[in-house]
C-alpha cells in the first residue's frame, strides 16, 4: 500500500468537540507590507475582527455537529485610496478524518478584493446586501461549509450553495468585481463558481467528493481499502470532466487543493495509465504529476 502524506493545517485549528452551532474554526493572516507604515496601523485590527467575526458566526439555518472545519484566511494589502484599501485574500479549508488529521479540501487564490475598513467596526452578518468587506468572506465560507457537507453526505451541501449564489446574485447585481454573471466558459467568477455547484450537470461531481473522501481516503487512514478506489473513483471523474465539455471552476478547485495529497498519495502506487489520467484531469499541475509520478 502506498505511503499516504496527507497536507496538515496547523493542529491549533482542529479542536474538538461533539456539536457546535458555529461552522468554522478560523485563523487570519494579515498582511500589510505593501502599505506605508503609517497606513498599517489604521487596518491591523481587521485581523481580529475578521477572526472573532468568522468564530462566532451561524451561517447556516441548522445546528452544526461535529467538529468545527479549519479555515485559514490570508489577507494581502497591495493598496490603499482614500478609506478604500486593495488585497489579494487567500482562502483555504481543511476536512478532517476519522483519525483526526485533515486533508485539505478548497483553497483559492482571489485577486479581485476592494473594501473599506474603520477601527473599531463591528462586522454584522448581512446576506441581504452587498457589502465590500464581508461579501465575499461570506461567500467563500458558505462555500466552504457547502464542501465539507458534500463530503460527509451527499449532495448535503447544497443549502449552503443556495445561500452562496443568492449573495453572488446580490453582489452582481451592484457590479462587483469578482462577481460578474456573464463570463467565458472557464473564466473565474465568484458567481459562476456557485451556479456551477447547482447546476443538475455537477451532481456527479459532488457525489464524487464524498465518495473521494468517505470510501477512499477515510478508509485508507484507517487501513481498511488501498489506493485503487481512489484510482478507480478518478477514471469515473474523468469521463464525467469528457462529457462536460467545457472547462470547470469546480473541478480545477478540487485539483488546486488535492493535486499534492493525490502525488503522495500514488507514489508508489502502480498503475500504468495513472499519470496520463491525472493529467487529463489537471493539466494546471501536469508537470508536478510528471516530475512525481513519472516512471
Amino acid at each position: 500500500m502506498a505511503k499516504i502524506l496527507f497536507l496538515l493545517l496547523p493542529a491549533c485549528l482542529c479542536g474538538v468537540t461533539l456539536s457546535w452551532a458555529q461552522e468554522l474554526n478560523a485563523r487570519v493572516t494579515l498582511i500589510t507590507d505593501a502599505l506605508p507604515p503609517e497606513h498599517r496601523h489604521d487596518i491591523a485590527p481587521l485581523q481580529q475582527d475578521l477572526e472573532t467575526y468568522l468564530n462566532t458566526q451561524r451561517f447556516g439555518d441548522r445546528e452544526w455537529e461535529g467538529e468545527r472545519i479549519p479555515v485559514e484566511l490570508t489577507i494581502i494589502v497591495t493598496g490603499k485610496s482614500t478609506s478604500w484599501y486593495t488585497a489579494r485574500l487567500v482562502f483555504q479549508s481543511a476536512r478532517t478524518l476519522a483519525t483526526g488529521a485533515t486533508t485539505p479540501l478548497f483553497r483559492i487564490v482571489d485577486p479581485y478584493w476592494s473594501f473599506t475598513y474603520a477601527r473599531g467596526a463591528f462586522l454584522t452578518y448581512q446576506p441581504l446586501r452587498y457589502d465590500p468587506l464581508l461579501t465575499i468572506v461570506d461567500f467563500y465560507a458558505l462555500i466552504t461549509i457547502g464542501l465539507d457537507s458534500d463530503t460527509y453526505e451527499e449532495l448535503s451541501g447544497t443549502p449552503y450553495f443556495q445561500k452562496a449564489h443568492q449573495i453572488a446574485q446580490i453582489a452582481a447585481a451592484q457590479n462587483a468585481k469578482g462577481f460578474e454573471s456573464f463570463t467565458e466558459p472557464g473564466q473565474f467568477s465568484r458567481f459562476a463558481l456557485s451556479a456551477e455547484l447547482l447546476h443538475p450537470r455537477f451532481e456527479p461531481f459532488r457525489r464524487f467528493l464524498f465518495a473521494y473522501h468517505v470510501d477512499g481516503l477515510e478508509r485508507l487512514v484507517q487501513k481498511q481499502g488501498s489506493p485503487s478506489t481512489i484510482d478507480s473513483l478518478l477514471t469515473n471523474l474523468l469521463l464525467f470532466k469528457e462529457r462536460l465539455s467545457t472547462p470547470s471552476l469546480a473541478l480545477q478547485l478540487f485539483f488546486d487543493a488535492k493535486y499534492q495529497e493525490l502525488i503522495e498519495l500514488f507514489r508508489e502506487w502502480n498503475s500504468p495509465t495513472l499519470l496520463a489520467r491525472l493529467r487529463a484531469l489537471d493539466p494546471k499541475h501536469g508537470t508536478d504529476y510528471e516530475r512525481a509520478l513519472g516512471r
